[in-house]
Parts: C-alpha cells; sequence; structure tokens
C-alpha cells in the first residue's frame, strides 16, 4: 500500500468528491443527521507525519480527530498545540492500566493526571483506549 501523504490528500480529494463529509469525532457525535459521512481519526502513535496530515485536512476544509498518547512517541505539546489551532479535534489515547502494569489504582491516577495534563492544552473531549495487544492488562 502507498501510504505517502500524496495517497493521503488524493484519498481526501476522492471522498469530498464523492459527496462525504469528513469530520471528526467529537463533531459526529453531536450532530448525527445521517448522511454520507466518514469519520477521520487518527492515533498518534509516531509524531513523524501529524501535523503534515493536521495541515493538509485544513487546507481542504476537513477536520479530524487526533488521539495523543502519553509516551514521548505521541505526546509533544508545541504540535498538539499546532493541531488544536488549526481547529481539528484532541482526544486522549490512553493506556493506562499497560503502563501501569495492572495495578487498577495507579492506573486510575496515571489516567486521570495524563487527562488533566493534555487539558492544559486543548479542549479534550472524547477519549479511546490504545491497543497493546503484547500486554496482558
Amino acid at each position: 500500500m502507498d501510504f505517502t501523504l500524496n495517497r493521503y490528500r488524493e484519498l481526501l480529494v476522492a471522498l469530498l468528491r464523492a459527496g462525504y463529509e469528513i469530520v471528526p469525532y467529537n463533531a459526529f457525535m453531536k450532530n448525527d443527521i445521517g448522511g454520507k459521512r466518514v469519520i477521520m481519526r487518527h492515533d498518534v502513535d509516531s509524531k513523524e507525519h501529524a501535523l503534515d496530515m493536521a495541515k493538509i485536512e485544513m487546507e481542504m476544509g476537513v477536520r479530524a480527530s487526533y488521539y495523543f498518547r502519553a509516551v514521548p512517541e505521541s505526546w509533544d505539546e508545541d504540535l498538539i498545540r499546532q493541531i488544536d489551532a488549526m481547529g481539528h479535534e484532541i482526544g486522549f489515547h490512553y493506556e493506562s492500566l499497560t503502563t501501569c502494569h495492572g495495578d487498577v489504582d495507579k492506573a486510575y491516577d496515571d489516567f486521570c493526571s495524563n487527562l488533566k495534563a493534555l487539558r492544559t492544552l486543548a479542549n479534550v473531549e472524547t477519549i479511546c483506549m490504545h491497543g497493546s495487544p503484547r500486554s496482558i492488562y
């Protein structure tokens, strides 16, 4: 498969030409009135291309959801602020039970702390769990 930014732009163009409205997850949940819609969601496991994708979407009048993990590969406060400033949704991509090795109380505190920190950078309305298939938690 071709996962280049040019190919991504072509995908967005094709969706828009086909009459789809491309929306972030929070907008879909607030206004599910039917019609042809695509929920555009990005799990930022690596921050390498996130800003480039957000810029392409902004140029095309598309808003998307960007879910950030509380790990160095994903968490970049400047990047989060920039993507938020473009009008995209910022969400929390949590994995607290895994990172806290199954300690439920510690995981709850970790979750709350990371969500609070993310909310100092952007308005966060939605969350999603990060899959950790190698973890027993």
